[in-house]
């Protein structure tokens, strides 16, 4: 009875942990969500003796994931990024849930589950009816994620997960725990079900709609075959006007995600193979939209991708984002993982199947709390056994528990020196560009892969009239960042220099890029005023003069007039 309670409440405080919003370290994932993972990690260690005795294909093609995963790494010097540790932090979790699947806790973290779902439609019912305000400015519903489509394929993996426990039944003898889990479940399909619908999350709403569909299979088919005709009809036409309502419904939106995936394939064939590494997602991604625009030449002619353009981080299509990250090789071993997992088709299955299906539309396991949910159901799979494997499974689980408990513990050691920057931020804030040198300098050892900490450094390097060593910190940050700032400071390091040709390459940079800002062309005009040539500086002023902007603002207006101005005194 103990372990039962501890399983429940440790899913449920992972959940929780995973749910709280800070504008903090990792681009919002606290450290409190590392230590709820370092937790997970140290449970798997403890209760291997109760790990499968049997080698299953799934958890081996697992063990080769994870082994392919730190050397890729280690390779693409990508063992301090906030991905690896991520990414690493899920092995370490899928070690937890298999564990307790050999234990057969599982009811209990399916309900830690349906109460976490019940926790988040609360809160979006709350926003809702205006008792609570939501985390994005834009959107009136969020839950407690930053903008509701994360929020809504949450709650579509739970919701499948209560109408799988409903399906189940109770055994209709007393109070027992069978009936507990159908109550509760009846309730989490009630209240995830209203909360759904005002995340607008279609995404969300696809998966959910998958995962009914599959539970739910043999009903169908068996209704099918008796209007086999009307059937297969009526559902291509459904096919399509869904499809088709849910475009129209967001159809900006929609257009940016296909623009954002053409740009990502195009990015995968520069490394088809192996990949760009785990933390290569932003870089891979803004070269391959610089290169569109370079050979669109739409620093002559307009295009109708420009207003799409932006400074992306997720590839809102998880298989394209694995396959670009860790190449072919690594995209067909999960799918070789998934492969021997999701050949019997079961509760757990249909779960993990709504979840990949919405992974499809958006960035769902960049968010903890939605892995969490993914890897519970796989790990509940049904596998083959390998012959002559007993025991293998002990190790496999002890060497990757160990080695996640090793790498986490590195990166929970390093909490002071984020905070010391959170501290230290004030200065950049304030634009005191000499103390921020001083204590970022400090900071560099531990946090140079930080695209943020590297972006304040190197902005305040060129204020205080390092150029050079500004140049060096940009360059870095290029290498975690698809941000055109850093190509415009660097251009501005190489315009103090006196090095008009390098300056001019990083302003042009800037603008393919992501060319509806016009503060590259801004630059460029003033550079050419600078060294001297006219016909440039009317060249870009005038490009820059007759720009719509994405977002029009004082400062861009601002621009135009002294430019406008400039190009009037020079003519």
């Amino acid at each position: 009875m103990m372990m039962r309670a501890i399983v429940f409440l440790g899913g449920c405080m992972l959940l929780l942990s995973q749910f709280q919003v800070t504008d903090g370290l990792y681009g919002g994932i606290d450290i409190s969500n590392y230590f709820a993972l370092l937790l997970g990690a140290m449970v798997a260690i403890v209760c291997l003796v109760k790990a499968p005795k049997a080698l299953y294909r799934g958890d081996a093609m697992v063990f080769v994931l994870f082994v392919y995963l730190l050397i890729h790494a280690s390779l693409t010097h990508a063992m301090q990024s906030r991905e690896f540790y991520l990414s690493i932090s899920y092995f370490g979790l899928y070690v937890v849930f298999r564990v307790i699947r050999a234990m057969r806790l599982a009811n209990y973290v399916s309900f830690a589950v349906m109460f976490g779902g019940i926790y988040q439609s609360c809160l979006v019912l709350g926003q809702l009816l205006g008792y609570g305000i939501s985390n994005h400015l834009r959107f009136v519903v969020t839950g407690s994620f930053f903008n509701p489509g994360p929020c809504g394929i949450f709650l579509a993996g739970v919701f499948v997960l209560a109408v799988a426990m409903m399906k189940k039944g109770y055994r209709k003898v007393g109070f027992n725990l069978m009936f507990v889990r159908y109550v509760t479940a009846c309730v989490t399909f009630g209240v995830t079900l209203v909360a759904l619908v005002p995340t607008m999350s279609r995404a969300g709403w696809i998966g959910a709609l998958v995962g009914v569909m599959l539970l739910y299979r043999r009903e169908i088919v068996a209704w099918g075959n008796t209007r086999r005709r009307w059937v297969i009809g009526g559902g291509i036409v459904g096919m399509i006007v869904v499809l088709t309502l849910f475009y129209l419904l967001k159809k900006d939106s929609a257009n940016g995600r296909l623009f954002i995936w053409q740009n990502t394939v195009s990015a995968y064939w520069k490394t088809p193979l192996f990949g760009v590494g785990i933390d290569g997602f932003e870089r891979a991604f803004a070269e391959a939209q610089h290169d569109y625009f370079e050979k669109e030449k739409v620093l002559e002619q307009d295009n109708r991708h420009v207003e799409m353009a932006g400074v992306v981080e997720s590839a809102f299509n998880e298989p394209l984002a694995l396959f670009l990250l860790l190449g072919a090789v690594g995209g067909v071993l999960t799918a070789m993982v998934l492969f021997f997992k999701l050949q019997r088709l079961t509760a757990y299955s249909c779960v993990a199947v709504a979840l990949l299906v919405a992974s499809f539309f958006s960035y769902t396991f960049y968010i903890p709390s939605i892995a969490i949910v993914f890897l519970f159901a796989v790990a509940q799979l049904p596998d083959r056994r390998v012959r002559g494997g007993r025991y293998v499974n002990v190790l496999m689980f002890g060497i990757m528990g160990i080695v996640v408990l090793f790498f986490d513990f590195r990166e929970f050691g390093r909490r002071e020196a984020y905070r010391k920057w959170k501290n230290n931020a004030v200065y950049y804030t304030w634009e005191d560009y000499q103390s921020v040198v001083e204590e970022y300098g400090k900071l560099y050892p531990v946090l140079k892969n930080d695209f943020k900490f590297l972006f304040e450094y190197g902005h305040s390097l060129h204020k205080v009239g390092r150029y050079e060593e500004s140049n060096i910190m940009l360059k870095r940050g290029i290498r975690h960042s698809a941000d055109p700032m850093f190509w415009n400071i660097a251009g501005n390091n190489y315009l103090a220099l006196k090095q008009y040709d390098q300056g001019m390459t990083a302003y042009l940079r800037a603008y393919y890029t992501c060319p509806n800002r016009v503060y590259p062309l801004y630059l460029l005009t003033k550079l050419e005023a600078e060294r001297g040539d006219t016909t440039m500086m009317n060249y870009y002023g005038r490009i820059l003069l007759g720009k719509r902007p994405k977002v029009p603002s004082l400062a861009v207006d601002e621009m135009k007039f002294e430019i406008r101005k400039m190009l009037d005194v020079k003519l």
